[in-house]
């Protein structure tokens, strides 16, 4: 429920009551007032009717009925009745006397001044033969001397009693005055608030679903000077800041980047200074094997046969050459900007970095395996930047291994959650392992190796980039690396990309 709609319900329930409330004690007092009114209007008929009668009431006798329906037409509706002192003595009702006026006369004949004292017990509601009736009665009394006067009857009139209570049309009338109050509070207070709250905070609302989406161009006009004009201020200044920031955090973005592709590039330079030996001594054996059948064909210049399979041979060698100085040139080029990504295939990948270091393997007495998984998938990502990966993670089981050992690659397709999001869905992932026999990682300092300028090499050539750089580069390809002890002794490296 909307804001205005609260407020607009609150506000209809509220004048509901406080009308309510006030047509019960209007009504009350309309009562009220009826019965004022119709005392009024009784006491002065009967003091007219009274003192008409009191002319004669030295020989005093009761009308008859037909004198008294011919009062009671002439005093507006009055039904007036008169009964004499006699009356009393004989207390069973009658046609013309019920007991309550006869019970009430004789009262009158012991209490001559009842009317006086106690004015409710002349004048009030009773049950008469067609419902409640209003009754007004008055002694009538004879002077017997200079102070003293003697009931000689007494004079009623009566009606009936509908008109003192609350009537259907009165009811009516303030159902009918509660409801159009009630209605037009309602359309008001529902159109000042929907114009002065509901359409501000659904500007509002809008803003902040477009900040949501990352526009943070939008802007409110603040129209008024009050809290909601001052949430508009704050909402404005809160963009302000937010697109501030924004831009602080791109710019440091772009700067961390620009810093990590340095240091990338640095620790391919320092990887490339490791190989260059080896690399030397791989070239100079098809150099020497070149040099000696240059000098084989040139002692057997005129034997055909012998010189077509020295060129042979010749030919072999300097492709054998061109292919290792192909694949240094392709490790070492730097790529200016973002490179795109492409479909990498990590067998393949795997395979051309085996044989990149076979002279690394070879000089440390390293005995290699690779074990490739048939039906691999491709992953999306930089196929350079993942063989930088799997050079560094080579090297560094070679430089684990001084006296020789044991090294695998081991390529598998998996099906697991990722790290932290074990209870959501499993995920196809393309893993490479690099497994060795050497020193190990000890537990305590496993949490570290990852992080920058962070070595176990102090004084051997360690820049403490390498894995630092390694897991920069798997976490760009959305993945990440797990390190375990080998069964045999020695560390596994695990590689896990999205396939």
């Amino acid at each position: 429920m909307k804001v205005a709609t609260r407020i607009t319900v609150a506000t209809a329930v509220v004048v509901l009551i406080a009308t309510s409330i006030y047509a019960a004690f209007d009504l009350r007092a309309r009562t009220a007032e009826r019965r004022v009114t119709l005392e009024r209007e009784a006491k002065a008929v009967a003091s007219t009717l009274r003192a008409t009668f009191e002319v004669n009431a030295s020989a005093f006798r009761a009308p008859s009925d037909a004198m008294l329906e011919i009062m009671s037409a002439r005093t507006g509706g009055w039904h007036v009745t008169v009964l004499p002192r006699e009356r009393a003595l004989d207390p069973s009702p009658g046609p013309n006397a019920s007991a309550a006026q006869l019970k009430l006369l004789q009262v009158m004949t012991e209490l001559p001044t009842l009317c006086d004292t106690s004015p409710t017990a002349c004048a009030n509601t009773r049950a008469g033969p067609f419902g409640t009736i209003y009754f007004y009665a008055l002694p009538l009394r004879v002077r017997t001397g200079a102070d003293t006067t003697t009931i000689v009857g007494m004079l009623e009139i009566s009606r009936s009693a509908e008109g003192l209570s609350v009537t259907g049309d009165d009811l009516l009338g303030a159902i009918g005055l509660v409801a159009l109050i009630v209605a037009l509070t309602t359309v008001f207070v529902g159109l000042v608030a929907s114009r002065f709250v509901s359409r501000p905070i659904t500007k509002l609302l809008s803003g902040i679903d477009d900040v949501a989406k990352g526009d943070l161009s939008h802007v409110l006009l603040s129209e008024r000077d009050d809290e909601i004009g001052q949430i508009a201020t704050r909402f404005n200044d809160m963009t302000f800041s937010l697109r501030e920031s924004r831009n602080e955090t791109q710019h440091q973005n772009e700067a961390k980047l620009a810093l990590e592709q340095r240091l990338g590039q640095t620790e391919k330079l320092a990887t490339l200074g490791q190989l260059a030996a080896e690399i030397a001594h791989e070239v100079g054996t098809p150099l020497n094997v070149i040099a000696g059948r240059a000098r084989s064909i040139q002692k057997k210049s005129r034997d055909h046969e012998a010189v077509e399979k020295n060129a042979e041979i010749v030919a072999e060698q300097t492709a054998r050459i061109t292919r290792i100085i192909q694949r240094l040139l392709d490790f070492t080029r730097r790529k200016v900007g973002t490179t795109g990504k492409q479909e990498v295939n990590v067998n393949e990948l795997s395979l051309m970095t085996m044989e990149l270091l076979a002279a690394q393997f070879s000089s440390a007495k390293v005995k290699t395996r690779l074990d490739r998984a048939e039906g691999l998938p491709r992953v999306a990502g930089d196929q350079d930047r993942l063989q930088q990966v799997m050079i560094n993670l080579l090297l560094n089981a070679v430089q684990a291994m001084p006296d020789g050992g044991a090294l695998a690659v081991e390529t598998a397709l998996v099906r697991r959650t990722r790290p932290g999001l074990e209870d959501g869905a499993e995920q196809r992932f393309v893993s490479f392992a690099v497994l060795d026999t050497g020193i190990g990682v000890p537990e305590d300092i496993r949490d570290k190796i990852f992080d920058p300028f962070y070595t176990t090499k102090e004084g051997q050539g360690g820049t403490g980039l390498g894995l630092a750089v390694c897991s920069g580069i798997v976490k760009e390809h959305d993945g990440w690396i797990d390190i375990e002890s080998n069964t045999n002794g020695g560390t596994i490296f695990r590689v896990f990309l999205p396939a």
